[in-house]
């Protein structure tokens, strides 16, 4: 292997080369999603924690808009696996492009803004045709924001080739037209299915318009949750220190003690309050038991 071949020294780096921090984000997602999973089996929680359309109607249950983006169909299998893996292939090279908290921050944004389009189509669709809404129909899966990391990779890496099939080699940006193209033709309920094609669209939205407004979410700061452990560690350590100080307790009194005196020279003795009195006593006599030492 030649030097031109290793890692500092290429030119130009190609979407698919590894991301070097090791705590990839993109990996931490999917082992949430797997956990996710195992949960719905165990605890059966689908009903709490996926969107509906009337959630719209008790803005307590909007946190559905993000959680809903973690459960998959517990019937399919596949439906996870293939989520998972089109966002790994896809989003790697996004996240090392964008890196780990931005894409982060895209991600869930994203899973956000479908879970209320999740929550209004419904409502817009019976508006318009004068049909009921289905209060309790559910929707789930992490389809909105692998849509997302799809259309940003087709964005930023248009000409990549990727194998259909792991045969067809085909243009990133020819996928990505592809794959937005089905899905309006499966949000007008020609396809059947109960695929919820208007997420997947409002995924393939937000990605384009984070690429084309370019869009940075630097203002949204995940940093102060990461540092709460060690504000907790340092606040119980100051705790414990304090516990441990009676200097600290005499200093006070101290300083206490002469500020009552100081209004017992401006105002009199007759101004002082009980407690005060009882704090310049108890001062007073710490004083003497120092100098019988």
């Amino acid at each position: 292997m030649g030097i031109n071949d290793r890692d500092y020294g290429r030119a130009e780096r190609t979407p698919w080369d590894r991301i070097e921090n090791p705590r990839s984000v993109l990996v931490i997602l999917i082992v949430i999603n797997v956990a996710f999973f195992i949960g719905q089996h165990l605890f059966k929680y689908d009903e709490l924690l996926a969107v509906s359309p009337g959630s719209l109607l008790r803005p307590w249950l909007w946190f559905q808009t993000l959680t809903y983006g973690f459960l998959h169909d517990t019937d399919k299998i596949w439906h996870l696996a293939f989520n998972m893996f089109v966002l790994y292939i896809f989003g790697k090279p996004v996240e090392q492009r964008l890196g780990g908290p931005e894409f982060l921050k895209v991600y869930l944004i994203s899973i956000i803004f479908g879970g209320f389009v999740a929550m209004l189509v419904p409502w817009l669709v019976g508006l318009a045709t004068g049909s009921p809404v289905n209060l309790s129909g559910i929707t789930l899966g992490a389809s909105g924001g692998v849509t997302t990391a799809l259309i940003l990779f087709a964005c930023y890496y248009p000409h990549q080739e990727i194998r259909l099939m792991f045969v067809f080699p085909v243009k990133a940006w020819v996928v990505a037209c592809g794959i937005v193209v089905m899905d309006m033709f499966g949000a007008t309920g020609l396809s059947g299915g109960t695929t919820a094609y208007e997420v997947h669209l409002a995924g393939a939205l937000f990605g384009y318009l984070y690429f084309r407004r370019h869009w940075r979410f630097d203002w949204l700061d995940f940093s102060g949750l990461s540092e709460l452990p060690d504000r907790i560690r340092s606040r119980s350590r100051r705790t414990r220190l304090k516990l441990h100080d009676p200097e600290r307790k005499i200093r006070a009194e101290a300083e206490e003690a002469d500020r009552i005196l100081a209004k017992i020279h401006e105002s009199g003795e007759a101004s002082l309050t009980s407690a005060e009195r009882k704090t310049l006593e108890r001062y007073s006599r710490r004083q003497r038991q120092k100098r019988e030492q």
